[in-house]
């Protein structure tokens, strides 16, 4: 089995600082994983008519990354994305066999997240960003595709990391 822990929330919550913090965390305790941002590796344009994200490219490169990442010694992944259904799970358990998937949901208020998103560098703090997580934070909540929630206001990303990885049972 390969223990997975999925990082999810709404834009702006802080996901990929936590993660990264939690690689460190991992890293420093010996603990052998990789850590990946979904979005990151299904950035492709054009996207396919009938997949505007690029998710199955996205899940094909998560299978070679995760091929390469285990015969280098990771025993442990780290993902981030949104995730609105626990449906999507399916697809990341095709990409990486024996998968036992772990999802921490960050919350924060609107007001913070929306502070967050503008204070990214321009080319990421846009209106499309701001609208995504006005969006996505009230759904996320009922929702509800967690099996942690962790708060994640007025820490660092590292404690926010510590807390997560104590939730998953990975510390």
């Amino acid at each position: 089995m390969t223990p997975v822990l999925l990082v999810t929330g709404p834009v702006g919550v802080g996901k990929t600082a936590v993660l990264l913090a939690a690689g460190d965390l991992l890293t420093e305790a010996g603990v052998p994983h990789a850590a990946v941002v979904l979005e990151e590796i299904q950035r492709s344009w054009p996207a396919p008519a009938d997949d505007q994200w690029n998710e199955r490219l996205g899940h094909r490169n998560l299978a070679s990354l995760w091929s390469n990442f285990a015969a280098a010694g990771a025993e442990r992944l780290l993902l981030e994305r949104v995730l609105e259904q626990r449906s999507q799970l399916r697809h990341l358990r095709e990409a990486i066999p024996g998968a036992e998937v772990t999802v921490v949901r960050l919350r924060a208020p609107l007001p913070l997240i929306e502070g967050r998103v503008r204070g990214r560098e321009p080319r990421r703090a846009s209106e499309w960003h701001l609208g995504a997580a006005r969006w996505l934070a009230p759904r996320m909540d009922v929702w509800a595709v967690e099996d942690h929630l962790v708060e994640n206001t007025d820490r660092s990303p590292r404690e926010v990391a510590a807390e997560m990885l104590r939730r998953a049972g990975w510390t």
